[in-house]
């Protein structure tokens, strides 16, 4: 994916579809409340496939960024169960339908390794979702710390996309993305000094989580 990219790739099927129709409801009917409802369908789809610049609030080897877009629902303490199997601070971010859904690394470092499971798609709420649902799971690493981040689907998510392979990423690159409705789960070592809060809502690429302290 190049960083250009003003709307995602991963959209232009959606977006296209969308324009169509509502082409020919301009063209086909005089249904006024039709037709707004496929422009207001289109400017959504352009605007949840937008790729906006962030810029992080804090750069270095200790920071810890959001990689998700949305609201932290959750931050607790467990044993990380995909790669590192440490305790670790686990920080739930909620995607809305308004959020931007690209993922972007948290760390920087190296992204290395990732591990698809091809999933159910529960609901959100559901308290099984976030093991049986599609999910990808990334490891970042650089000196001072490893990263987990745990892309999960939701109940109208019916794929997760990955733009990056294994190898050195940058703080904010971004990575992947979830279609539509979802959750993201971060797991970040016990020395953090965590910066947010559950309620606070956060930008991927953006806003600060937390600083490793050793």
């Amino acid at each position: 994916m190049k960083k250009t990219e003003i709307i995602l790739k991963e959209g232009y099927n959606f977006i296209s579809s969308i324009f169509f129709i509502f082409f020919f409801a301009l063209i086909m009917t005089n249904d006024f409340w039709w037709q707004f409802f496929w422009f207001i369908a289109l400017v959504f789809m352009v605007y949840f496939f937008s790729n906006p610049e962030r810029i992080p609030e804090e750069v270095g080897d200790d920071v810890i960024i959001s990689p998700a877009d949305g609201e932290i629902i959750e931050i607790t303490e467990i044993e990380e169960p995909y790669f590192t199997n440490r305790e670790m601070i686990k920080i739930s971010i909620r995607l809305s339908l308004l959020d931007n859904h690209i993922q972007r690394s948290p760390i920087s470092g190296k992204l290395v390794k990732s591990q698809y499971i091809h999933g159910e798609f529960l609901t959100l709420s559901s308290e099984k979702a976030s093991e049986l649902n599609e999910q990808n799971r990334t490891l970042f690493e650089n000196r001072n710390m490893s990263v987990v981040v745990n892309q999960i689907a939701g109940f109208i998510t019916r794929r997760i996309v990955t733009f990056r392979e294994e190898g050195d990423i940058q703080l904010a690159e971004r990575y992947g993305m979830i279609m539509f409705g979802s959750q993201v789960d971060l797991y970040i070592p016990k020395e953090t000094r965590i910066k947010v809060l559950v309620g606070e809502k956060v930008k991927g690429g953006e806003s600060l989580i937390g600083i490793v302290v050793r």
